[in-house]
């Protein structure tokens, strides 16, 4: 994750290795959840586009269908913490072509 612990917004970014259509992402949230936070996708890993937004995370498990994005790099971007803690993120998983 970027920068220190208990400051936003902190991120996690996958290589997927090649260029993705991706139309699902599903996140399985330990304790310490987002309770808003970004799905963004990126041809280079410098430039992002927003494929999903939320506010109202609520941990658990986020399975995210219909998304419509391509790129070589896929991250959650977290801006709010849903407790005092980090983000703590226990599987990513990436659907796509």
């Amino acid at each position: 994750m970027g920068q220190q612990e208990g400051a936003d917004p902190q991120w996690l970014r996958v290589d997927l290795g090649a260029t993705a259509t991706i139309s699902e992402v599903k996140l399985t949230w330990e304790a310490a959840y987002a309770k808003a936070y970004t799905i963004q996708t990126s041809a280079d890993g410098t430039t992002w586009t927003t494929i999903y937004s939320t506010t109202t995370g609520n941990g658990g498990a986020d399975d995210l269908t219909g998304l419509s994005g391509s790129g070589r790099y896929l991250r959650m971007n977290g801006t709010a913490r849903g407790t005092a803690y980090g983000y703590s993120l226990y599987e990513l998983q990436v659907y796509g072509t």
